[in-house]
């Protein structure tokens, strides 16, 4: 199984056409580079020297206005998870297969109640199992044992307690990419066409969730509870800001079916792309940021829509959508921000940097850090 790190990201004009839900008559007409300041405050809640360049961090919320982070320092395997519990962190027990393994795969549910790993766990011989673990209510349960030698989960999509989504890799040999449903109480099959290679899963409920495949196109799936649905997107029949092709979509759905489509999230020296889908159709949105990478978005029912941001010059931001108002919050500290998780309920955020370490060599270890921004 390999763990590959998808973020989401989004910007969006805030206009009445664009984003009916989020919008007021007074943001109208203006877009997220001209977000205001906010007077929110960064403050620093972990620090963690020596990570390798590809050793993953993985940040999902938790109840009570927590987080928990899962940390593997590498390159031997081994996994930890600290869980904060308003005035610092504490470790957290793991499933002893969860804590040995090489590799991890974590998604969590948008309220923090419910996390679900996969580990992959090697024989003597190579061959690969990959055990999928669900953590609720302060324990973790195992759920599934499956044969993963080239097939492991790549995606989590975690909708509500009792509803989880999984996307595993293709096998170019003949195993097609497949989506594993959790009902609470049962694994169902979901597999959409056999030569989709899955890359993305997100989903609102089990009558609303999309999946992404890659090639020489991104091509989008939709799940209505019955049936997938191929769905045409406009970067899909001519260039969208210039880029011929996208070769790399996220995505992230809000919990009414608004959903965001957008890439790269590196910034390559060209426009990123952002797609809207209004619950009927996929159009591009309007903006006018570039040489930015959208590095994750994530939303909230109050905290409204969440962006990362990641300019090829100057210091990482997030950009927030709430009442049909934009506002910017800069971290002066620079680093690249890797991901964000919204407090439930809240206008809080969670933010996950990653820095070079000041000390080493170009392209050594780097320093993980956590941000609450309140």
């Amino acid at each position: 199984m390999r763990t590959t790190t998808w973020v989401l990201a989004a910007l969006v004009v805030a206009s009445a056409g664009a984003l009916a839900a989020d919008t007021s008559p007074d943001g109208a007409g203006r877009t997220a580079s001209h977000a205001v300041e906010s007077s929110s405050r960064w403050t620093l809640r972990y620090t963690g020297h020596g990570y390798d360049r590809d050793a993953p961090l993985w940040l999902v919320p938790a109840v009570g206005g927590g987080a928990s982070l899962f940390v593997r320092k590498g390159p031997a395997p081994g996994w930890g998870m600290l869980r904060w519990d308003g005035n610092s962190w504490k470790r957290a027990r793991l499933p002893a297969q969860v804590a040995k393994s090489w590799w991890l795969e974590v998604g969590g549910s948008p309220s923090g109640e419910t996390i679900w790993a996969a580990v992959g766990v090697s024989d003597k011989y190579g061959d690969q199992t990959e055990h999928l673990w669900r953590f609720s209510g302060g324990r973790w349960t195992h759920r599934l044992s499956r044969n993963a030698q080239w097939t492991g989960v790549i995606d989590i999509a975690v909708d509500s307690r009792d509803n989880a989504w999984f996307v595993t890799e293709f096998d170019p040999d003949g195993a097609p990419s497949d989506v594993l449903r959790w009902s609470g109480n049962a694994w169902h099959h979901h597999r959409p066409p056999a030569d989709f290679d899955l890359i993305k899963v997100a989903a609102a409920g089990p009558e609303d969730v999309w999946v992404l495949s890659r090639g020489e196109r991104v091509r989008m799936q939709h799940w209505n509870g019955v049936s997938w649905k191929d769905v045409r997107y406009p970067c899909a029949s001519q260039p969208c800001r210039g880029r011929a092709y996208l070769q790399q979509l996220a995505l992230a759905v809000r919990p009414d079916g608004h959903a965001w489509a957008v890439g790269p999230h590196w910034a390559d020296g060209g426009s990123p792309v952002v797609l809207h889908w209004d619950r009927t159709r996929w159009e591009q949105v309007d903006m006018d940021v570039v040489r930015t990478g959208l590095t994750a978005v994530r939303v909230d029912p109050v905290g409204g829509l969440w962006i990362a941001a990641a300019p090829a010059s100057g210091p990482p931001y997030v950009l927030n959508l709430r009442d049909g108002r934009w506002t910017r919050s800069t971290l002066r500290e620079g680093g690249r921000i890797t991901d964000i998780a919204p407090v439930p309920g809240t206008t809080r955020l969670w933010v996950q940097t990653r820095r070079q370490d000041p000390t080493g060599p170009p392209y050594g270890k780097e320093t993980a850090l956590v941000y609450e921004l309140s």
